[in-house]
Parts: C-alpha cells; sequence; structure tokens
C-alpha cells in the first residue's frame, strides 16, 4: 500500500511539472501567435488583438484535450449538469472576488469607475476562454486521474483541501508574471499573482463542485469585469 502511494505521487509530481512546462511553452506559442496577428492585421487595438489571441489558445487547447479525452476516457468537463450548484459556487466566488477588491480599492485608494467597451467585450466573454483549459481542466482533470481518487487532505469530517485546486492556482498565479523567451526582463505584481492565486482557487473549487469548464470559463469573465471596471 505505501509503495503504492509513493508511486501516486511520483506520477503526480511528475505530471504536474509536466503540465507547467506545457503551460509555460504554450503561452509563449500563443505570444508569438499574438506578433504575428499584429504584423498580419495592423491598426486593431490591443483588446481586439487579444480576442483574436485567446481564440487561439482556446481553440487549439479545445482540440487538444478533446483528442486526450478520446483516447484517455478523461473528462475535461466539457458539459454542465450541475448548473444550479455551479450557480451557487459562482455566486460564493462572485462575492470573495468583491470583496477582495474592495480591500485592494481601500489600500491603493484607487476608488472609481473604468468603462472601454472592448475591454469589457474582451474580459467577459474571452478572457476565460482558453485560460480555464489551460489553467483549470488540464490539471484538475489529468491529475486526479493520475491519482485515481480525490486528491484531498481531510480536516475533521466536513472539511477537505483539494490538492490539484491549490497546484491549478498556483500555477494560475504564476502565468500573470510577464516575461518571454530570449528577454531579460521579469516583471510581477504582488498584488496581482496572490488575486490570481486566490481566483484560482474559487474558480477551481467551482470546477470541483461541478465539474464543467463552461462554468469556470463564464465565471472568469465576470470576476475578471469586477477587476478591471472597479
Amino acid at each position: 500500500m505505501e509503495k503504492t502511494t509513493i508511486n501516486r505521487r511520483v506520477k503526480v509530481i511528475i505530471a504536474s511539472l509536466a503540465i507547467l512546462c506545457f503551460q509555460v511553452l504554450y503561452s509563449q506559442l500563443m505570444i508569438v501567435l499574438f506578433q504575428k496577428t499584429e504584423e498580419v492585421i495592423p491598426g486593431l487595438s490591443y483588446d481586439c488583438y487579444l480576442m483574436i489571441h485567446h481564440s487561439y489558445m482556446f481553440l487549439l487547447a479545445f482540440l487538444l484535450t478533446l483528442s486526450i479525452s478520446k483516447f484517455l476516457r478523461i473528462d475535461f468537463g466539457y458539459h454542465i449538469k450541475e448548473w444550479k450548484k455551479g450557480i451557487k459556487w459562482c455566486g460564493i466566488a462572485v462575492a470573495t472576488m468583491i470583496v477582495l477588491r474592495v480591500i485592494i480599492n481601500i489600500i491603493f485608494e484607487s476608488w472609481g469607475v473604468r468603462f472601454q467597451a472592448d475591454t469589457f467585450i474582451f474580459q467577459l466573454f474571452f478572457s476565460g476562454l482558453g485560460e480555464e483549459i489551460l489553467y483549470r481542466s488540464l490539471p484538475l482533470a489529468i491529475l486526479p486521474f493520475l491519482w485515481r481518487d480525490e486528491m484531498v487532505i481531510k480536516i475533521g469530517t466536513k472539511h477537505k483541501v483539494y490538492i490539484d485546486v491549490l497546484i491549478s492556482a498556483l500555477f494560475f498565479s504564476l502565468a500573470h508574471i510577464s516575461w518571454r523567451f530570449g528577454g531579460s526582463d521579469i516583471n510581477w505584481s504582488t498584488w496581482q499573482l496572490a488575486s490570481a492565486f486566490l481566483q484560482g482557487i474559487c474558480i477551481g473549487m467551482v470546477y470541483k463542485k461541478t465539474n464543467s469548464v463552461w462554468m469556470c470559463m463564464i465565471l472568469h469573465g465576470i470576476v475578471n469585469i469586477i477587476s478591471v471596471t472597479f
């Protein structure tokens, strides 16, 4: 039994590192496609380019995970079954992010409403498309599949800490570090990393409770709108 547990841990560690490397390489590929799009279609706003960029990200990740699910029978959450649970947990996540936004605004004294049409459209409808597959669906489907059970630490009789959710949230947070291959600049904001980690936990729990990446995409858009508007 102990040997089996060790083997599972090794598999999960290797898979986690492989997923992280894939996310990094995939993100860098998307940056290259973003730059090529700017060259081929000049004159668009930055948010319009981001819409195209995230459409690339979604399409390639969607086709990849569909192929994996066909051969390995892994469920990546392309359905909406527990929509009532989804609404409940989306509400909890949105409330949490609103509280976080208020705290950040109090600390930095940055009150006010900011609205720009193309930014609003991008954040609400496009921002979560590829990111939720890459940073939520991929790790939260593959890691438990390799572990062959829920990856949890039980606290008492009622509460659980999902290890795979923490891993996916960490990777999502790291994705908000700005850098690129061949460059020397690495930029990040501690508050942004912390906010992304908390957002990753909230949306990860929605995925766990609903097993639907579509619900996560919707929530991602709503949370981003809150962040960029207020």
